[in-house]
């Protein structure tokens, strides 16, 4: 278990006290258990592993990346399946945490301090996998379509981008969102939810030819947000499915694959350097 450092360009579009803030506290082990078992039971993990043993036949070995990774949740279960996992994250209490959750959990990483948008030369074309989960929804204008091209920046040939995201039609999200920020209270800086053909849109945009897009999680949202996020308490329906999934879930899961190379275009219709 190792840290590489990185120079940074750029904070992105949410300020790194916002970060540091949101990681300075660290859960409970008990909590942290719950929390990973949580992901793990939940339907976005069934949907990555699926896609993963689809794609490669197995996830031992594979080489992944977590970019703006904070503790890491997606890298523990990948780690816990025998892949060769890396955390990217800009923020050094993230990494820090990061470092000491995988001590406990007798897991091996490495952990780089960087910059989505920043230099990316040292992971050029290194991994399977390049994965994201609640990150590139803080950036906004031509960013959000450099955060996308970031994952793809790293992959090898044949390799797999997954990008998971708020959806923009999920409104129990939207609702408690709304809520939140009226009074003051929303704690995670600028967030704007993807919908699902800008996400696919911006994919292609960043050089991806092969994308799937699916959205999950309703009946989660209306426990996370409208039963614990507005009133504090509600059920734990992350194993719930629901017809509503495909219109409103939460969860906007992207699978985009490097499958070759093609010129980019730029946000302003002009070609860019791959």
């Amino acid at each position: 278990m190792h840290t590489t450092a990185l120079t940074h360009s750029s904070a992105g579009s949410v300020g790194r006290g916002v970060w540091e803030r949101a990681w300075k506290n660290e859960p409970t082990d008990a909590k942290d258990a719950r929390l990973l078992d949580r992901e793990r039971r939940g339907p976005r993990w069934t949907a990555i592993v699926e896609q993963l043993e689809q794609t490669f036949g197995t996830l031992d070995g594979l080489r992944t990346v977590e970019l703006g990774s904070g503790r890491g949740d997606l890298s523990v279960l990948l780690a816990q399946r025998g892949a060769v996992v890396t955390l990217l994250d800009y923020t050094p209490g993230a990494l820090t945490s990061a470092r000491r959750r995988f001590q406990r959990l007798g897991l091996s990483g490495e952990f780089v301090q960087g910059d989505m948008l920043g230099s990316l030369a040292e992971q050029r074309g290194r991994f399977d996998v390049a994965l994201s989960s609640g990150v590139i929804e803080h950036f906004k204008g031509t960013q959000r379509t450099q955060v996308v091209q970031a994952h793809r920046h790293v992959l090898r040939q044949g390799g797999i981008a997954i990008i998971s995201v708020p959806h923009a039609w999920c409104l129990p999200y939207r609702l408690w969102k709304g809520c939140l920020e009226l009074r003051g209270w929303w704690p995670y800086g600028m967030e704007i939810p993807y919908s699902k053909r800008e996400l696919t849109d911006r994919a292609r945009r960043a050089g991806f030819v092969r994308t799937a897009a699916r959205t999950m999680c309703f009946w989660q949202s209306v426990g996370d947000h409208c039963g614990r996020g507005l009133f504090g308490r509600g059920p734990d329906w992350i194993e719930k499915v629901s017809w509503l999934d495909r219109f409103m879930g939460v969860t906007l899961l992207l699978f985009a694959w490097r499958d070759g190379d093609r010129e980019l275009v730029g946000a302003d219709g002009e070609a860019v350097c791959p």
